[in-house]
């Protein structure tokens, strides 16, 4: 099983003015347009999924839109509350244990909760990971996603994938 985990794309600021329920608070018009350079860059280098998996937030739906267009996804946006509030290490693997073991799977959601996901998934510390707005980390598995058994395969940061386009 290989897993992509995705950082929802840029966000407008919280503004509890504009939007007092923070979970309907959308990506920008340049976090898509930056989302959108960064999935076909991800698809040029090869990546790929057959499940794609959001957060029930707006932001986080719309960065799977994004990801679903570029990569000309034609299955459904699934989307799970586990990668919504309150995400653990624990709930992430649950939901993979939902999918066959030769399963590609792109989850997208939010910060702390993907980084301490993926932290528990290498048996990494913490610290070390950090995932940028439109960020990802790909994390392979041999026998099924469980906490310490994954290996990291990359960790994109948006701003290094847009210099590659260049």
């Amino acid at each position: 099983m290989d897993v992509i985990l995705v950082r929802h794309a840029e966000a407008g600021e919280r503004d509890p003015i504009l939007y007092p329920d923070d979970d309907l608070r959308p990506v920008t018009p340049d976090g898509k347009r930056k989302m959108a350079q960064v999935a076909r860059l991800m698809l040029r280098m090869g990546l790929g999924f057959d499940h794609l998996i959001s957060s029930p937030l707006v932001r986080a739906l719309q960065t799977a839109e994004i990801l679903k267009d570029a990569f000309e996804f034609s299955g459904e946006i699934q989307t799970s509350a586990t990668l919504g509030h309150d995400c653990t290490p624990a709930g992430v693997t649950r939901l993979l244990g939902n999918y066959p073991p030769e399963a590609l799977i792109a989850l997208v959601g939010h910060e702390p909760d993907l980084s301490t996901a993926a932290a528990a998934m290498i048996g990494a510390d913490r610290a070390n990971i950090e995932l940028k707005k439109g960020g990802s980390i790909g994390i392979g598995f041999k026998e099924g996603a469980h906490l310490g058994k994954g290996t990291q395969l990359y960790h994109l940061r948006p701003g290094q994938l847009r210099k590659l386009r260049k």
